[in-house]
């Protein structure tokens, strides 16, 4: 069998692996900021001051877990768009497949014309799913890391305000 490296896969995926990498990169500075920004020791003293200097409480709860779950939301966007970079990777390659088969009909088609463009489809669409099923795999952690925090707020919020809502 015929191992590809990293590097001749990097190149033949073309520019769009620089927007996948982008990506990843990305998604992992939004995972490192979420588990720290929603660490219990972080996340529930600071809603707790917010919530009790606010003069609407319940409103700055709201804010607060709405604020909580829309970070995670940018993971669940990476994992969309990721596979979407992929697959106009997997349409660049197949046109320029196609397209130097035209190109050179009168020389017959050479099947490593056809390999570039096939390679490029491939490779970009393997690392738009490396980049997006991680990511929600992670949204889905972060997701449920959220709920716990906000559930955890409204516990502190009822022991503290004696069974009274936000």
């Amino acid at each position: 069998m015929n191992d590809i490296t990293f590097e001749q896969a990097w190149s033949y995926g073309g520019p769009l692996m620089w927007v996948l990498a982008g990506l990843s990169v990305f998604a992992l500075a939004v995972f490192l900021y979420l588990w720290v920004a929603q660490a219990r020791w972080l996340f529930l003293p600071g809603a707790l001051k917010r919530i009790s200097a606010a003069r609407d409480r319940e409103a700055e709860g709201r804010r607060i877990a709405a604020r909580a779950f829309a970070a995670v939301d940018w993971l669940s966007d990476v994992a969309a768009i990721a596979p979407l970079v992929g697959l106009l990777g997997t349409v660049l390659g197949m046109f320029q497949a196609f397209g130097g088969i035209a190109a050179d009909v009168s020389a017959g088609a050479k099947p490593v014309v056809l390999a570039q463009g096939v390679s490029q489809a491939i490779v970009t669409t393997i690392f738009g799913l490396i980049v997006a099923i991680p990511c929600l795999v992670c949204q889905a952690f972060m997701r449920r890391r959220a709920s716990k925090r906000v559930s955890e707020l409204e516990e502190a919020v009822e022991q503290i305000t004696g069974g009274g809502r936000l």
